[in-house]
Formats: C-alpha cells, sequence, structure tokens
C-alpha cells in the first residue's frame, strides 16, 4: 500500500491536472477578492423562503467584514475543481490501464477501492481548506483587516460545510468507478450538478410539492453551504453532517459493490 501511495503521489505531482484544479480554485478567490463580492459557478438562483435565513443573510450581506464569509457561502464553484482532483487520482488509471496492473500485483479490489476513496477525499479535504486559506489571507492583503473576519470563523465555516462537500466527492468516485472511463465520468460529472439543479426544479414547479421544495431550500448543496455560512444553527448543522456521512457511507458501499463485480480490462 505504501508503494502503491509513492507511486500515485509522484503521478500525481508530476502530471498537470492537480495544478490546474489548484489554479482553478485560486482563480475563483482572485477574482471574487479583487471585485469585492462572491461569485457563482452554476445556478445562482437558488430560492430561499426561510424567512430567518434571508433575515440573516440580509443582516450580514450589508456588513463589509462578511466578504470571505460570502466567498465561502459559494463553495458550490469548488465542484468543478473536486471533479478535477477525482480524475486525476482515479480516472487517469482507467485512462492509460495501469489500474489492471496494480491490481494484479497481490492488491486486492477491497484495498484499492478503499485507497482510492481515502485518496480522493483526503486531496480534496485539504484543497478545501487550502483554498478557504488563501481567500481568507488574499483578502486580507488585497482589502485589509476592516475586510476581513476573524479567521476562527473562517476555519468553523471550512468543518461546517465539509462534510457535504466529502459527500459530493464520495458521488464523483462512485461515477468514476460506475462508468470506468474517463470521457463518460467527465461528461456525466460536470453535467450533473446543473442538470440536476434543472430537473428537480423542474419536478419541485410540476408535482407542487412544498415538502421537496422546503428540502431542497435547506438541503441542497448549493443551499447548504450558504446555509452553513450564514446561519450556522447547532440542529441544522448536525443534520448536513449527517447526510455528508450518509453520502460518504452510501456511495462508498455502492461503488465498491460496483467495483467488485465488474471486469476490469
Amino acid at each position: 500500500m505504501i508503494n502503491m501511495m509513492r507511486a500515485d503521489l509522484y503521478r500525481i505531482f508530476r502530471g498537470i491536472g492537480i495544478y490546474i484544479a489548484a489554479a482553478l480554485i485560486i482563480i475563483i478567490s482572485s477574482v471574487s477578492v479583487a471585485v469585492k463580492e462572491p461569485n457563482y459557478i452554476g445556478n445562482g438562483s437558488v430560492i430561499y423562503n426561510d424567512e430567518v435565513v434571508v433575515s440573516a443573510m440580509q443582516e450580514t450581506s450589508s456588513v463589509k467584514e462578511t466578504l470571505v464569509q460570502g466567498i465561502l457561502a459559494t463553495n458550490i464553484n469548488l465542484y468543478y475543481p473536486l471533479i478535477i482532483i477525482v480524475f486525476v487520482i482515479l480516472m487517469q488509471e482507467f485512462s492509460n490501464k495501469t489500474m489492471k496492473n496494480t491490481l494484479s500485483s497481490a492488491v486486492s479490489k477491497r484495498k484499492y477501492f478503499a485507497y482510492k476513496m481515502i485518496m480522493s477525499l483526503g486531496f480534496s479535504a485539504l484543497f478545501i481548506l487550502s483554498g478557504n486559506l488563501y481567500a481568507y489571507v488574499l483578502n486580507f492583503i488585497v482589502n485589509g483587516k476592516e475586510y476581513t473576519e476573524p479567521i476562527i470563523d473562517i476555519l468553523k465555516i471550512t468543518m461546517l460545510q465539509m462534510p457535504m462537500l466529502l459527500g459530493i466527492v464520495s458521488l464523483l468516485v462512485f461515477i468514476g468507478f460506475l462508468f470506468k472511463k474517463a470521457a463518460a465520468y467527465n461528461a456525466v460529472s460536470i453535467s450533473f450538478i446543473m442538470l440536476f439543479q434543472v430537473v428537480v426544479g423542474f419536478i419541485c414547479v410540476f408535482t407542487e410539492s412544498k415538502n421537496l421544495q422546503k428540502f431542497l431550500e435547506n438541503y441542497e448543496l448549493q443551499a447548504a453551504l450558504n446555509k452553513l455560512a450564514y446561519f450556522p444553527e447547532r440542529k441544522y448543522c448536525l443534520i448536513c453532517f449527517c447526510i455528508g456521512v450518509i453520502e460518504i457511507l452510501v456511495f462508498s458501499v455502492s461503488g465498491y459493490y460496483i467495483f467488485k463485480k465488474s471486469e476490469i480490462k
């Protein structure tokens, strides 16, 4: 396992994919800091009908010290760099056919899957934390102390958002093991979050289900990250934590089951 990790780290840092992911995170944060306003990649039109949340967001958004908080509230932007991270860690081995050699060298599918999931989650967590800290430091340098909230608040928001974001990473790993082809992974993962928002929005309109709409207003990824940044109520944070952990467990178990039954060519 140690040798596999060394080989993986050498391959990851020798390629350009990981640096593209880092560059994306840097660009996203830099633009927001430069214009002093957080920006969305994707559907930024999620509707919040929760009066308490709306009130809290309006109150905080009127104070200039919450710029980095606002950037973290738009961490849905990290979805695309996370796609690249999982691609670099997992999908390149499907593309260059080295996975079969690894599995034939006394490494079981169970260990291989667990290793790739842990590597994907670990690298993603490191990038999320680094990206948030970069936004904090850059904002402090560019806009000064008056626009910068205490770093403890940034770390708190980061930890609250981490389970939901890592839940998405586990989904990306699942997609990789499900399709086993780089092109299919890219097509599905890149379009997934937009298609999900469009389809679910259509279902809400078509069914007029207030319960579904209420659930999405609170726990759809974009809404949840926003709420965790602006209004981290204890019960809500616990529910989001549980959702993230359940996603990781579900996609880990189902992904391993699919990988175990599949034939590696």
